[in-house]
């Protein structure tokens, strides 16, 4: 599999050949889809295993992220989970103005992690401000 090319892309953009996921190389995790229900622009996505489960998650748009940052990002994103940090985490972490960890877990992290330790059932309650809860 020969790696993506911004020049590749452009091409691919101009005579409007869209396709499902097109890998950038050998195991990277770095692809790129172009599907007509997208839009005008082809997507980056990251396909990784964290914690024994498969996820793909879309890192970006084409040309607002070029080739080389993309690959720069999966890299990034490739040393933390061989250091064993969540990508999940993280990116839930940025999403919350990195305000702590305990607060960069996602409800999806919560819910791997619950069901890692054995959890058959969780609930959930959501307080609102006038005293009004939710639980599911």
């Amino acid at each position: 599999m020969s790696k993506l090319t911004d020049e590749l892309i452009e091409q691919w953009m101009k005579a409007e050949d869209h396709f499902e996921m097109r890998g950038d190389g050998v195991k990277s995790g770095l692809y790129l889809s172009y599907r007509r229900g997208d839009g005008a622009a082809p997507a980056w996505l990251f396909r990784f295993r964290e914690r024994g489960e498969q996820h793909k998650l879309r890192i970006g748009r084409y040309p607002d992220l070029l080739t080389a940052d993309a690959r720069a990002l999966v890299s990034s994103y490739r040393k933390m989970i061989e250091s064993g940090e969540s990508v999940i985490a993280a990116i839930g972490n940025r999403r919350v103005g990195e305000t702590g960890k305990e607060l960069a877990k996602t409800f999806s992290a919560l819910l791997r992690e619950a069901s890692l330790h054995g959890a058959k059932r969780m609930t959930v309650t959501i307080e609102f401000e006038g005293g009004e809860s939710w639980a599911s």
